[in-house]
């Protein structure tokens, strides 16, 4: 990750929070996310423009123009708070990685209430969602520990052992919306780490884009996909790390089984009743895995 996601807040976190917000006031039942913190925590302009359908889709016009990417976005949060909502007793520790605005900690606080969740970020995105819950007066739930982190700096294991983040336990590790922004290296590291640290049962969830994505040709064809690439990449948020080789056999190298997995043609049919999100959606995938 680049210097500049360290010290400005991600733009990629403020949008998917916008998102989640959006879909919060959708009256489609295949477009209404189960994200009521959202809404909460935007300026009081844009919760204005989300709560009627007019204004509505002026704001998705604006901002959501990438094809697909919206619905996208409203599928994998519905399907990683499915996750949450059926979460096993044995589950004793989570670690969000790359956590965002992310809601969960407080929206299943009592799936979690026997859990240790630590949320992990950059400092600048992490103090900004600490600032708009506290603003909002969102009270945290008391077995939240956040952890600030200098990915470009710092140790990500020296942190988890400062933070009390114990070793050989069954977790859940959660990585939305954060493999495409690592290099390779940071993947290996990253997953070694999930590895290394997670006993037998931990689950693992994460979503990740093929080659196909972010082929040139791809970005090229489509102005749209092409100025968001653009806006990414000045923010120090370009995609990088995309899923070379089988999934199954990725995770195989780091003792995790796929227990569930949905591309991007699934969860539309799942999630929406469609054939596909669209071009820019098309590849996406997500990945429910169990350590073997």
């Amino acid at each position: 990750m680049s210097k500049k996601t360290d010290t400005k807040v991600s733009i990629t976190a403020q949008g998917t929070c916008l998102m989640r917000a959006t879909s919060y006031f959708e009256k489609d039942t295949c477009y209404k996310s189960g994200d009521y913190i959202a809404p909460m925590i935007m300026p009081y302009f844009f919760i204005i423009l989300m709560k009627y359908s007019i204004s509505r889709a002026i704001l998705k016009k604006m901002f959501f123009k990438a094809p697909g990417v919206y619905e996208y976005v409203i599928s994998r949060t519905k399907f990683i708070d499915e996750v949450f909502n059926n979460l096993s007793e044995d589950v004793e520790q989570v670690l969000i990685l790359g956590a965002g605005f992310d809601s969960r900690a407080s929206r299943f606080s009592n799936e979690l209430k026997n859990v240790k969740i630590f949320e992990l970020d950059a400092l600048a995105t992490q103090q900004a969602k600490i600032n708009r819950f506290e603003e909002k007066n969102i009270k945290f739930t008391p077995n939240l520990k956040f952890i600030a982190i200098d990915f470009t700096e710092e140790s990500l294991s020296r942190k988890l052992d400062d933070a009390g983040f114990q070793r050989n336990r069954t977790c859940l590790f959660l990585l939305e919306g954060l493999t495409y922004y690592l290099n390779q290296e940071a993947i290996n590291n990253t997953f070694n780490l999930i590895k290394h640290y997670s006993a037998q049962d931990s689950l693992l969830v994460f979503d990740y884009a093929s080659p196909l994505v972010n082929r040139q040709e791809n970005i090229d064809d489509d102005p749209t996909m092409r100025k968001q690439y653009e806006i990414l990449a000045k923010a120090g948020e370009k995609p990088g790390f995309l899923i070379e080789e089988q999934i199954r056999d990725f995770l195989a190298k780091y003792d995790f089984k796929v227990i569930d997995e949905l591309n991007s043609t699934e969860l539309a049919e799942k999630y929406f009743n469609i054939d596909n999100f669209g071009l820019a959606a098309r590849k996406f995938g997500i990945i429910k895995a169990k350590k073997v």
